[in-house]
């Protein structure tokens, strides 16, 4: 089976959606590429239109990078549209993934509504991780990763797809669609290079500093709306390329960085006539309009002295569509997103597992330090260093190796069973013993109010061993050791009191 991917670097990713995709079973053509627009799918629609007339399944995201461009909203939300009209007419089973941006404005808004209204309308199968996302509340978890969604459960949402191609549907028939021409113009007459590494594969025009490209006449009239390059160079990675593009009209000049890259046109009176032609700029003249991945570039930064051209995307559009369409989705697959609610709970769960083992294994070392200082009579001269360069850690660990904590600790563990119950009065008295063996070595620590993490240790006496043991305590305090008679009756109110407030 013949499946095609269109997307952003969402969709190149290491460990990402791509991974999950591949299959013995499925030949894969991902055609995405990082820092690129809907257009940029266009593009590649057009420019493999006969992989694509082969294929069997189409798969595309791009809202991100939609939302991430330079380009004016205006400018986006028509080239979304121009996409899937596109993407209708290739006549593929469709998939679309809108992923999460991390970022609740008019924009990301505007944006992804522009996907989910064209999905309704076309009839395309949607998968709306950014709504999942809405309700399980993830955004604050999905931080951390930018604008990489969690590449594990974007490569398990990859495997949950191949799974279940044969469920998705075909698209709406007879959809009504203009007569907008997209054509790739890719100069001649230039020297041609081969640019490839492990992911890419690409044939270069290399246009030289005094080189300059006619357009053809018979693109008079087209509109430009993007231009893909891919400059190679052993130099710092700021290194760009600018070019001109101009005629009676006009004048576009935009710059380009050292990656392959897809760049959309902003200028909307870019149109043709037989007097266009581009060259590269080499006066450094300020660029008319941002690139993406560029915004750091001004007339200082250093320049090729040539340009590796790829293609440019032209538009001869006899009729402006608007949709007019109520967003009404129907072919929805939310089942196929991996339990990521599930994924952010263990990694919480390990980061907090993992903060309190290092917080505890510090608060050891320091207080193992003290009875050490104390045991060869060196408190004051560290308690002066301490208040004079830092702070104490450990007072929870202090409340821990109270004897009321450890006496609890003891109730607890032995409550589980009857033998337990019979073991309870021995294991007592062992560690009772331990206890005040083990404190002939400590004398006279700093006061629990001296700690930097005090509060720890008023958190501590709330925890369940440390409130039996305190009971127990104070029952061996009564007189005569009455209060062993209700001791009973107190523990097993103290255990059900904790178990409702926890």
């Amino acid at each position: 089976m013949n499946v095609i991917l269109l997307g952003g670097s969402n969709s190149v990713v290491k460990n990402g959606l791509r991974i999950g995709l591949e299959n013995e079973n499925i030949t894969l053509h991902n055609y995405a590429l990082g820092l690129s627009t809907s257009l940029q799918n266009l593009y590649e629609l057009i420019r493999h239109k006969d992989n694509i007339h082969k294929s069997d399944y189409i798969i595309s995201e791009s809202n991100i990078n939609d939302y991430l461009s330079p380009v004016s909203l205006k400018i986006i939300l028509r080239n979304i549209d121009y996409f899937y009209e596109e993407l209708y007419k290739a006549n593929k089973t469709t998939i679309v993934l809108i992923l999460p941006i991390p970022a609740c404005n008019d924009k990301s808004k505007a944006i992804n509504e522009a996907h989910r209204k064209n999905c309704a309308y076309y009839g395309f199968n949607l998968i709306d991780v950014d709504l999942y996302y809405q309700k399980n509340h993830l955004y604050d978890f999905d931080q951390n990763y930018k604008f990489h969604p969690m590449p594990l459960a974007m490569q398990e949402l990859g495997k949950n797809i191949i799974k279940n191609l044969n469920n998705f549907k075909s698209s709406k028939a007879n959809i009504s669609y203009s007569n907008n021409q997209f054509y790739i113009f890719k100069p001649s007459n230039f020297d041609t290079l081969e640019h490839k590494n492990s992911f890419f594969h690409e044939k270069v025009a290399r246009i030289k500093a005094k080189e300059k490209i006619i357009f053809p006449k018979n693109l008079c009239g087209y509109q430009i709306l993007g231009i893909h390059t891919w400059n190679q160079a052993n130099l710092a990675s700021h290194t760009i390329s600018s070019i001109s593009i101009e005629n009676s009209f006009f004048k576009l000049v935009k710059n380009f960085g050292l990656i392959n890259t897809f760049q959309d046109i902003q200028n909307e009176n870019a149109f043709c006539d037989d007097q266009t032609s581009l060259y590269l700029n080499t006066q450094a003249i300020k660029q008319s309009e941002e690139s993406s991945g560029l915004s750091m570039a001004n007339e200082k930064t250093p320049r090729l002295d040539y340009i590796d051209l790829i293609g440019i995307l032209l538009l001869k559009n006899d009729e402006c569509k608007k949709l007019d369409f109520k967003n009404h989705l129907t072919n929805t697959h939310e089942f196929l997103i991996p339990p990521i609610v599930f994924y952010k709970e263990l990694v919480l769960e390990y980061h907090e597992l993992t903060r309190l083992d290092t917080q505890t294994f510090l608060q050891s070392q320091n207080h193992n330090l003290l009875r050490f200082l104390n045991h060869k009579n060196l408190q004051k001269e560290y308690e002066t260093f301490i208040h004079q360069n830092n702070q104490l850690y450990g007072a929870s660990l202090r409340i821990k190796e109270r004897l009321s904590y450890k006496l609890g600790e003891v109730i607890m563990k032995n409550s589980k069973s009857y033998l337990g119950y019979f073991k309870i009065p021995f294991e007592l008295r062992r560690v009772r013993k331990a206890h005040f063996k083990q404190q002939k070595d400590v004398k006279n620590l700093p006061p629990l109010k001296s700690y930097a993490d005090y509060k720890h240790a008023q958190i501590a006496k709330t925890h369940l061993p440390y409130l039996l043991g305190n009971a127990l305590l104070q029952a061996s305090r009564t007189p005569f050791k009455l209060g062993y008679l209700t001791l009973p009756f107190k523990l097993k109110k103290i255990a059900q009191n904790y178990k409702k407030k926890f």
